[in-house]
């Protein structure tokens, strides 16, 4: 399966994408093409097999964000000024189930990680971040993300990933 990631595009086949959750379906189905073309409040990428180049496969949205200084650990604040810190938000992923276990969440959240650091580079950016579902907090762990404390304990898990450490581990590759 030859797979491409790229932005959505209008004629896109969404109807069919089920990943399983209904916010995630639902979000992908309804307002993504809005908030990216209409709105300019996130961008949402997508991955789709050459042969078949409308029918969406996986997904997610970026879109740019701040968190307060304090809202991170201190390790990762050492140095900085006292103002909020501008970041990446990684608001949604997403693989339709019946492509699932064939790599694409991995692809996906690798091409992620690329644009963010290509962000960092030109309008500057502290981290990634994202909501994880707790039943994925360990998956986003293994890329590097690190839960943040004081965090809700229903709900998401708000966890981010440092651009420096992002680099270190590109530089060690």
């Amino acid at each position: 399966m030859a797979v491409t990631i790229r932005r959505l595009e209008g004629p896109d086949e969404l109807e069919s994408f089920d990943c399983g959750d209904e916010p995630l379906n639902n979000y992908l189905k309804r307002h993504a093409w809005t908030n990216q073309e209409k709105s300019s409040i996130g961008v949402t990428y997508v991955a789709i097999e050459e042969s078949l180049p409308r029918i969406v496969l996986g997904y997610f949205t970026l879109a740019t964000s701040s968190i307060p200084r304090d809202g991170l650990p201190k390790k990762h604040v050492r140095g900085l000024p006292p103002y909020d810190l501008p970041l990446v938000l990684l608001a949604r992923l997403a693989v339709d189930r019946r492509f699932c276990g064939k790599g694409l969440g991995h692809a996906l959240i690798s091409e992620a990680l690329k644009i963010t650091l290509r962000v960092a580079d030109e309008v500057g950016c502290r981290c990634v971040i994202t909501d994880a579902y707790r039943d994925k907090v360990d998956w986003y762990a293994r890329y590097g993300f690190i839960p943040i404390e004081g965090a809700a304990e229903i709900g998401p898990q708000k966890m981010f990933l440092d651009v420096r450490t992002l680099r270190a581990a590109l530089q060690r590759r």
